[in-house]
């Protein structure tokens, strides 16, 4: 069940990201409460493992602050939710694979003279496909 409703979250930014390039936060904060409550009754890794994943969006949070809103707060806070549904190690896979999809993506752009190095590129739909490789079981 946690699957599909983490699915949903990263579609619904996703859409967002990609149509008004900003993320509303209480979308994210309502599906952060339901992660809370699946793991109070249905736990799926531990509380350590929860907290480790929320402080990689923290981190995230904290470099949006360091390079004045360069990368999105909004990116932040997903994955600070993605946390409390992934645990620590399933954060850090899907940012790290997010991050590898959408510098492929940046440098094609940028080969083909689509994109100048200075654009903004929505990172939410890099993050689903990078969700979505995970459910496949797919390593990259």
């Amino acid at each position: 069940m946690q699957k599909y409703v983490l699915l949903g979250l990263l579609s619904l930014c996703s859409w967002e990201d990609i149509r008004k390039k900003k993320l509303t936060v209480i979308y994210i904060l309502l599906f952060g409460i339901g992660g809370v409550l699946f793991h109070l009754f249905r736990p799926v890794c531990s509380i350590y493992s929860i907290l480790w994943g929320i402080m990689l969006g923290v981190a995230m949070m904290f470099a949006s602050w360091c390079t004045r809103g360069r990368i999105g707060l909004g990116d932040g806070i997903l994955l600070v939710v993605t946390g409390v549904y992934l645990g620590g190690m399933g954060n850090l896979e899907l940012l790290f694979t997010g991050l590898l999809l959408v510098a492929c993506w940046s440098l094609g752009m940028v080969v083909l003279g689509k994109k100048k190095g200075k654009e903004e590129i929505a990172f939410v739909p890099f993050l689903l496909a990078a969700y979505l490789t995970m459910l496949a079981g797919w390593q990259i």
